[in-house]
């Protein structure tokens, strides 16, 4: 059985076509004890069992795509153990080939203490999708570690379209969407992350993380503010690029993911998809301003396009160019209009710790991010598990990228201790 290419899995393939990522999504399981491998290896043998497509190979026939399905037993290579730091660095920042197959893969690095890396094709799904599949293969392993036997009877494997979306919103809402929102979904600046100009590069990644007290007190800042999290994240964001560049001539805006499974009345997993929509957001910011002003700045722009159905107006131009053109056609027309974002920003959100919870081994922290970019694209990732907060930045770079990400960081955790200082 084959599987339709929807409209979200070749803009992601555009994105490695274009080299803008690596259309990889990429998460990181830190334990406190030791796995069992063999139930680990067994796990992630039931989740091509259990979601078909992603045993799949990516296919293109005649102007066509596809994916065309495999036999998950005949599936090899995507489970490996590895006894050092580097080896495992090297996994996590792999990128998943959609041609050959599989579309994830997992590794464990065997220590006093193990680690869990997984990397998943983004052409399958968007992050919310990707943690589904995490929360779903702790699950497996919990079960395999009480029997072995264990051998699940259900599949996932639903309906990965878009229209389930649209058919939420009445013909109204749409019309709005599509002329009040016509520059929330695909504008660019002209700004760009400094980044070195080396050509030899290799795939990174560099972290840093918000410890629970830091939390608290951010989210302790939210609760008397009444403003959100991701409006705390965005406003540090911008105060720190508006530093960084120097950006005074020309306006600087930064897209962001909008999950717009929010609108779902039914929102169960039964489909690997990818469901989110790009925002653009701006902010007019003024030198010397306080860290409090930027971020009620962010507070309300974010109100407004929240309460005008935010993520929406990017949903109705592809349903209007899937009903009026083929699917041959309306690829060609994505791929001359589709712009890259120079700079931009994923908050992944909360990994549960109830779901993602392996039995008998305890998690010190967890982390997702999205695809690797290529220069000059550059972008924010943030998730949070077991309340820290986690950023990452990724790139195809060099040591003068980390130093320069590294110093980014370091900027960001100052304008963010703002909040309890």
């Amino acid at each position: 059985m084959n599987f339709k290419a929807e409209v979200f899995d070749k803009f992601q393939y555009l994105s490695a076509v274009n080299k803008f990522n690596d259309h990889t999504l990429h998460g990181v399981i830190r334990f406190e004890d030791k796995l069992n491998t063999r139930a680990m290896e067994q796990a992630m043998r039931l989740l091509l069992k259990v979601v078909p497509i992603l045993s799949s190979v990516y296919r293109e026939e005649n102007g066509s795509f596809y994916w065309e399905s495999v036999d998950y037993l005949q599936v090899k290579g995507n489970f490996i153990l590895v006894d050092n730091e580097g080896d495992f660095n090297s996994f996590i920042t792999e990128k998943i080939n959609e041609m050959t197959g599989p579309q994830i893969k997992a590794c464990i690095f065997t220590a006093n203490e193990d680690s869990l890396a997984i990397v998943m094709n983004h052409m399958i799904c968007d992050a919310a999708g990707f943690k589904q599949i995490l929360y779903l293969l702790s699950n497996f392993y919990s079960e395999l570690l009480e029997n072995f036997d264990y051998f699940p009877e259900f599949v996932i494997n639903g309906d990965r379209g878009f229209k389930k979306i649209i058919a939420e919103f009445s013909f109204m809402d749409r019309l709005k969407a599509l002329l009040f929102q016509r520059k929330d979904s695909n504008q660019n600046s002209c700004y760009k992350f400094p980044m070195s100009k080396e050509k030899n590069v290799t795939p990174f990644f560099l972290t840093h993380e918000i410890s629970q007290n830091q939390f608290a007190e951010i989210r302790k800042y939210c609760k008397i503010n009444k403003v959100t999290v991701n409006d705390i994240v965005l406003a540090a964001y911008y105060r720190v690029l508006y530093r960084m560049l120097i950006a005074n001539t020309e306006p600087l805006n930064i897209p962001i993911m909008v999950d717009m499974r929010r609108n779902l009345k039914n929102n169960d997993f039964m489909a690997l998809s990818n469901l989110s929509s790009t925002v653009i957001t701006d902010l007019n910011f003024v030198q010397g301003e306080n860290f409090y002003d930027t971020v009620i700045k962010i507070n309300q722009m974010m109100s407004i396009k929240k309460a005008k159905n935010i993520g929406l107006n990017g949903f109705v131009k592809l349903d209007l160019l899937s009903n009026i053109f083929s699917d041959k056609i309306g690829y060609k027309i994505t791929k001359r209009g589709f712009k890259n974002p120079l700079i931009c920003m994923t908050n992944i959100g909360v990994l549960d710790s109830n779901l993602l919870n392996f039995k008998g081994a305890s998690i010190n922290n967890a982390f997702m991010f999205g695809s690797v970019k290529y220069r000059p694209y550059f972008q924010l990732a943030l998730s949070s598990f077991a309340d820290k907060i986690t950023f990452t930045c990724n790139l195809y770079g060099n040591q003068e990228d980390r130093n320069k990400i590294a110093d980014f960081f370091s900027l960001l955790n100052k304008e963010l201790t703002l909040c309890y200082k």
